[in-house]
C-alpha cells in the first residue's frame, strides 16, 4: 500500500512538472526593437555622423559609382519629426545627404528596419543599406542593401548584397520587387533580417528575397565575420540612378524612424 501511495505521488509530480514545462516552452521569444533613431529633436551625433564631399578624399571620386552628388551637411535636416535628406541644384552643382552609423552603431545579425518615403526625381539612388566594421577592401567582407530605388524606374524596389573578389572581378546577387505604382508613392517599411546563413529582406512586412550560402556559390559566404553599421543616403546620378534631370531637383527622401533588432531574432538557418 505505501509503494503504490508512493508511486502515486511521484507520477503526480511528474505531471505538474510536465505541465510547467510545457507552458515555459509556450512563451513566446520577445524580439524587442533598439530605436536608432526616430528623429525627433536634432540628430543624434552619437548614433550618426554626416559625409561630406564627393569621395575624392579617400581615394572613391564619384563615391566609386561616378555619382554627381557632392554630400554636405545642410541637405541633412530634421523636419517634422522625420529626417529629410534633399538632393538640390544651384549653378550647377548638385548636393545632397549621407547618414552613416559608423562610430555609434553596429551589430552582428538581426533585423535592421527604417519607414521610409521616398522622394520623387529622375536620377535619384537612395539607399538603406549596411556596410561591414573592416578594414578589408570592398567588397571582401560584404555589403548588404536593404533598400535601393531609382526614379528613372521608380516601380522597380531592389535588395542585394555584394561580396567575391576585388574589383573588377566583384559579384552580387539582387532580386527586385516590383509595383503597379510608384514605390515612392506613399511611405513604406524596407527591412532585412540576417542571420549566420540567411539574409532575407522584406518590405511592409512580406518577404520578397532570400539569400543562403547557396545561391552564391563558388563564392564563399562573407556575411558571418564583423558587426554592419548602416547608411541612409541619396544618391544622384552614376551607375544605377541613370541620367539626371535638374528641373526635377530639389527632391527629399523623409525617414520617421530606424530600428534594430537583437541577433536572437534573426532568421533560423536552413
Amino acid at each position: 500500500m505505501l509503494a503504490q501511495l508512493n508511486m502515486t505521488l511521484r507520477l503526480m509530480c511528474l505531471s505538474a512538472l510536465l505541465v510547467v514545462s510545457q507552458g515555459a516552452s509556450a512563451e513566446p521569444v520577445q524580439c524587442e526593437p533598439t530605436l536608432i533613431s526616430n528623429f525627433e529633436g536634432e540628430l543624434n551625433a552619437q548614433t550618426w555622423r554626416v559625409v561630406e564631399g564627393d569621395g575624392c578624399d579617400v581615394g572613391l571620386c564619384g563615391w566609386g559609382n561616378n555619382e554627381v552628388q557632392h554630400y554636405s551637411s545642410q541637405a541633412v535636416q530634421i523636419v517634422d519629426g522625420a529626417l529629410s535628406i534633399t538632393a538640390s541644384e544651384k549653378e550647377g552643382h548638385i548636393t545632397s545627404g549621407k547618414l552613416v552609423s559608423d562610430e555609434g552603431f553596429s551589430q552582428q545579425y538581426g533585423r535592421f528596419e527604417a519607414r521610409i518615403k521616398l522622394p520623387s526625381g529622375r536620377g535619384l539612388w537612395p539607399a538603406f543599406w549596411m556596410m561591414p566594421q573592416s578594414d578589408s577592401r570592398w567588397p571582401l567582407a560584404g555589403e548588404i542593401d536593404i533598400m535601393e530605388w531609382t526614379g528613372n524606374e521608380p516601380n522597380r524596389l531592389i535588395g542585394a548584397a555584394h561580396f567575391g573578389p576585388l574589383p573588377p572581378n566583384n559579384v552580387h546577387y539582387s532580386e527586385t520587387l516590383r509595383l503597379p505604382d510608384p514605390w515612392n508613392a506613399d511611405w513604406h517599411e524596407f527591412a532585412v533580417e540576417w542571420g549566420p546563413d540567411r539574409i532575407q529582406w522584406e518590405v511592409d512586412g512580406r518577404t520578397h528575397s532570400t539569400m543562403t550560402p547557396d545561391n552564391i556559390l563558388p563564392h564563399p559566404w562573407v556575411f558571418d565575420r564583423v558587426p554592419f553599421y548602416l547608411i541612409l543616403n541619396v544618391a544622384v546620378g552614376g551607375t544605377l540612378g541613370g541620367e539626371v534631370f535638374v528641373e526635377d531637383l530639389p527632391a527629399t527622401m523623409l525617414v520617421d524612424w530606424v530600428k534594430a533588432y537583437p541577433a536572437s531574432c534573426a532568421p533560423e538557418n536552413g
